[in-house]
């Protein structure tokens, strides 16, 4: 039910775009946490940067998550560190914190599967 937000954000990302790119993105960070965790640092960035449209976090978030190009583990990562170097941290949790809950219970629920 909390994913049927993730639509609001769509007219901002080109997802045939990111798409094309999953490959590229995940020479660079399949297994790699860190950078995976920067990467969701640079998208808090660029909608800081933006000024937060609704939806966007969100929509780039689970883009991110579908594409298989961050781990579960990570945006959970994000959520808990307290990083105040990088801007608008409390205003992305506010947009995307009902996905990031649906997210923790969708985790739990698959009792540990990872996807390949």
């Amino acid at each position: 039910a909390a994913t049927n937000n993730h639509n609001h954000g769509n007219q901002f990302v080109n997802k045939e775009k990111i798409d094309s790119m999953r490959s590229l993105l995940l020479k660079f960070l399949l297994g790699k946490q860190h950078l995976q965790l920067q990467c969701l640092y640079t998208i808090q960035t660029f909608c800081f940067e933006v000024m937060f449209p609704k939806g966007l976090i969100l929509s780039l978030f689970n883009m991110f998550y579908d594409l298989d190009v961050v781990e579960e583990a990570v945006f959970m990562m994000w959520k808990e560190d307290i990083n105040g170097a990088v801007p608008g941290k409390g205003k992305a949790l506010i947009q995307v914190n009902q996905w990031l809950t649906w997210l923790e219970t969708a985790d739990s629920e698959s009792s540990g599967d990872e996807k390949d």
